[in-house]
This record gives structure tokens, C-alpha cells and sequence, in this order.
């Protein structure tokens, strides 16, 4: 509960993420709240943008491609309905 799971991390069977930690990686790393330096570099690892949006993390204007995918895929769902 208020925990966070990066993408792609791998939790071995009975692993528990204490209340407000981030667990990233494999093999996995947990980190606390505090520790927002080893936080964004175990991310960097991850390739967030490379593997959800197949774009280099070294692109000049990387947010810019970011926002731009994310946008069009969320518009796909613009005239979505509930049933």
C-alpha cells in the first residue's frame, strides 16, 4: 500500500515494498523515500522510454517525443464510452 513498482521490476516470491518505498530493478533494489539520488539512477537502468515509447533516452528533446506519443495514445480513446 502506498508503495511504488517500477516497471520491470522483479519481486521475488514474498517480498514485501514497506509503505512509501520504490522498488526497482533486477535483480531488486529497495529504496526509502529518502534516497531520491539512488531513486532516479537505478531508473535510468530501467530505459523507461525505451522500452515503453522506443525512444533513446539520449534524444535531445526527449520529453517533447514523450508527451507527443503519450498524447496520441491517450487520443485514441477520446470518443471512448462506458458501457
Amino acid at each position: 500500500m502506498n508503495a511504488i513498482v517500477q516497471r520491470r521490476a522483479v519481486l521475488p516470491e514474498g517480498t514485501v515494498v514497506p509503505i512509501g518505498w520504490v522498488a526497482s530493478g533486477d535483480p531488486l533494489q529497495l529504496f526509502s523515500p529518502d534516497q531520491a539520488d539512488e531513486i532516479a539512477a537505478a531508473q535510468t537502468d530501467l530505459d523507461f522510454p525505451g522500452h515503453v515509447f522506443g525512444v533513446d533516452r539520449d534524444t535531445p528533446d526527449l520529453m517533447v517525443q514523450l508527451t507527443e506519443r503519450y498524447g496520441r495514445s491517450l487520443a485514441r480513446h477520446a470518443h471512448d464510452q462506458s458501457a
